[in-house]
């Protein structure tokens, strides 16, 4: 089978039954170290619904992304100005946060209808100083493809959310078998091959992985920091403990967009 990130060839390293009626057949790439199934023909069936009915994290998880996300902005001195973009943004709720926050952020997702970021859509394709896409990249199928797009304007950060694998194990809960909507997972070693491929440094934990463009000065001391983070980041509370006060007390300088952009959408419309 042809890995769907490097092209080369993969062997089968296991078998498991999704959605309670689909015998699936996992590999796993020698070089690049991706994990995914057999082609997905039952997609269709898997996402009968955009959001699982099992995913009861996902407001939660949008609010411990959105603090994670601010906090990252700030270590790495993002302008109050700055254009950033949420790939694979859902119905829009992550973007919506970020904008109540202060931040421009911008929605993209080709599969899901834009409801709480309405009239703040945005491109991959243009210059974006931040790109997040939280518990996207286990749903992409033509995985190398979909990385291009992401990466095509080569924004300064991209900031993802997946939980890596460390060989294929039969019930991993990441895997879902009861939605059958995980397809790809990724490893270090994939996350380091990514890096290496589009020109990026990879800080990686075991739920966020940070790609910092290569020719991008943070400093010392914004780069360390942001190690810590990033390593460290698995749950929301874990972070204020990590925030210094003074870090902590610049979090306010970025004032909510709720008013503006109602003004905004006001002028629009």
């Amino acid at each position: 089978m042809g890995c769907p990130m490097c092209a080369a060839q993969a062997p089968g390293v296991g078998q498991q039954q999704l959605l309670g009626r689909f015998d699936v057949r996992y590999f796993l790439c020698p070089a690049c170290d991706l994990l995914f199934t057999e082609t997905p023909y039952w997609l269709e069936a898997a996402y009968e619904r955009a959001i699982s009915r099992l995913d009861t994290g996902a407001i939660a998880r949008n609010h411990a992304s959105a603090q994670l996300t601010l906090l990252v902005a700030v270590l790495a001195g993002l302008p109050r100005d700055a254009t950033s973009l949420d790939f694979g943004g859902g119905h829009g709720v992550f973007v919506r946060m970020m904008r109540d926050f202060g931040l421009d952020f911008r929605w993209y997702d080709k599969h899901a209808a834009n409801e709480y970021a309405l009239g703040f859509e945005g491109d991959p394709s243009r210059p974006h100083a931040l790109v997040t896409a939280f518990e996207v990249l286990e749903h992409l199928v033509d995985v190398r493809r979909e990385l291009d797009l992401v990466f095509a304007a080569r924004p300064a950060l991209l900031l993802v959310g997946t939980v890596l694998h460390d060989g294929f194990r039969p019930g991993w809960w990441y895997h879902l078998v009861e939605s059958g909507q995980h397809v790809a997972f990724y490893s270090r070693r994939t996350m380091a091959h990514i890096a290496e491929t589009y020109g990026y440094r990879a800080v990686v934990g075991a739920d966020h992985t940070l790609f910092v463009r290569r020719n991008l000065r943070l400093g010392l001391g914004r780069a360390a920091l942001l190690e810590r983070v990033i390593r460290n980041a698995t749950a929301s509370a874990l972070l204020s403990a990590l925030v210094p006060r003074p870090i902590a007390q610049r979090l306010a300088g970025y004032r909510s967009r709720v008013d503006s952009d109602h003004d905004a959408l006001k002028r629009m419309s």
